[in-house]
């Protein structure tokens, strides 16, 4: 009987991919699935039996391969990401498959060589809608998850927080914290700063509190992306404060959730009347948010299916 073929999953390794490990969960009954880095996979055995699946960088280089599937998970971040952006279209290599997030994405990138293209969303895991909340760890009225920077404009949310908030409810913060905003605010009793915590700690934390804060910047690329904490916190059937930023718009279009959109700070005056003049209604769980489902949705199984012995 004729080996599996593989997949291997090729990341830059500089950020946190959920998508890998649903990935695998996703084909490892069809295929053998590895990840890592360029390095790994020039070590790698067996290539002529390989899908290369890229989780884009940068990767100018053609790599020896059976099938390359190019997957644009997000955008350029930092400094000059546009034209990062413009880079990675133009000098990468061709590959057989393209794979976006969101037909936003797509376009930005906005290839037009002829390469088949499909959107794959992101997902949630299964366990989230087992998830019970956990006494053990910290909880509050507000819960935000993700980076604490002056980068994402968190300093003026907590800002707005201490302004306009009674002391008696609490702002708990899940994430590294820029140090400039953890000295100013580390003698505030109710805004509680758990630092970074495991994904499922961290969603528990989010069942610990009243409200969950999805706050996005408004402006490249953070705009073209589905915030994926949104996506679990109304896994979780929470009632979401969101700022007006078109990712969050984006994935409220998505997943009609407990949604409430609020200013740019999300803690203004009119906070208490937006939220009491928003009814909340029992969430059902958005089960086709599960990996599973979403994976199965983009028919990528279409492309691969040739490869199943």
């Amino acid at each position: 009987m004729a080996n599996k073929v593989n997949i291997f999953i090729l990341h830059p390794a500089k950020a946190n991919y959920p998508e890998i490990l649903a990935y695998k969960n996703f084909f490892c009954d069809k295929f053998d699935v590895f990840d890592g880095g360029v390095e790994q996979y020039k070590n790698f055995g067996e290539k002529d039996n390989t899908i290369l699946w890229c989780i884009m960088g940068f990767y100018p280089r053609k790599l020896k391969a059976k099938y390359v599937i190019h997957d644009y998970r997000s955008l350029s971040v930092g400094r000059l990401s546009r034209l990062k952006d413009r880079i990675k279209k133009y000098v990468n290599v061709t590959p057989n498959l393209r794979v976006f997030q969101n037909e936003l994405i797509e376009n930005v990138m906005g290839f037009n060589d002829g390469v088949p293209s499909l959107l794959l969303p992101m997902g949630v895991p299964d366990w989230i809608f087992d998830l019970e909340p956990d006494p053990s760890l910290p909880k509050g009225t507000y819960c935000y998850i993700g980076e604490i920077s002056r980068e994402r404009g968190m300093d003026s949310v907590i800002d707005a927080f201490r302004k306009n908030i009674s002391v008696d409810q609490t702002l708990v913060l899940v994430g590294s914290p820029d140090v400039s905003i953890l000295e100013k605010n580390k003698g505030v009793k109710n805004i509680v700063f758990t630092g970074k915590l495991p994904q499922r700690e961290a969603l528990k934390v989010v069942l610990n509190c009243e409200y969950a804060i999805s706050r996005i910047p408004s402006r490249y690329p953070y705009c073209y992306q589905a915030p994926t904490k949104y996506l679990e916190y109304a896994a979780l059937g929470k009632t979401i404060l969101c700022n007006q930023s078109p990712s969050n718009y984006m994935a409220f279009r998505r997943v009609q959730s407990n949604a409430v959109f609020v200013s740019s700070h999300i803690f203004s005056e009119a906070i208490f009347q937006s939220i009491d003049c928003f009814e909340s209604e029992p969430q059902q769980a958005p089960t086709k948010l599960r990996w599973k489902a979403v994976i199965t949705d983009s028919k990528i199984e279409k492309y691969l299916g040739a490869f199943v012995e």
